[in-house]
């Protein structure tokens, strides 16, 4: 997907702008949240920020950029609140199930690599998101997460090294996380 700078939309395209948005954010939330999160939840709350601040952004400025800082702030909030509700007896737990898989090695592998995911910091886990498991070009990662295109490329290769370590501790075998020479 190409991140495009947009007109700010009237409330007739607010709709299209929901439809666009709404599977990214949803995707964002489900793989930030590591499974910790109601990704749902939060993805819809993401979207009415979004929606509801429209006209805030810049004209020239591509949506997605928006989007995923917004996003981004409501993931940490719905973390933190499910860390807490963790340690709070009789509070409603958030969960997200992982996607499915067919078999209980896939599915304990999927949680596994949530593990992995969610014991990453927050700068490590967004450039795995975005690069690695929704394959964006680093030129792309870079207009969303507002950074030039060399920290971007530098934090996925230490990601990608702080990943491997994780799943080292877990007991997590990486298949390949290929260290593509166009992304690196």
């Amino acid at each position: 997907m190409r991140v495009v700078p947009h007109p700010t939309p009237t409330s007739n395209d607010r709709e299209a702008v929901f439809g666009r948005l709404l599977p990214l954010v949803t995707g964002w939330c489900t793989r930030l949240g590591a499974g910790q999160i109601d990704a749902e939840a939060a993805a819809s709350d993401a979207l009415m920020v979004v929606l509801r601040r429209l006209d805030d952004v810049e004209p020239d400025s591509p949506i997605e950029a928006f989007a995923w800082g917004v996003t981004t702030r409501v993931v940490r909030e719905h973390r933190r609140r499910a860390w807490w509700r963790k340690w709070v007896p009789g509070a409603p737990m958030e969960h997200a199930a992982p996607p499915s898989a067919d078999s209980p090695a896939q599915r304990e592998r999927v949680r596994l690599v949530y593990r992995v995911l969610d014991a990453l910091s927050e700068a490590h886990r967004e450039v795995i998101v975005l690069m690695d498991l929704e394959e964006r070009a680093a030129s792309e990662v870079a207009t969303i997460l507002g950074l030039p295109e060399g920290t971007v490329r530098s934090r996925l290769r230490l990601a990608r090294e702080s990943f491997r370590a994780e799943a080292g501790r877990v007991g997590l075998g990486v298949l390949h996380l290929v260290e593509d020479p166009d992304d690196a």
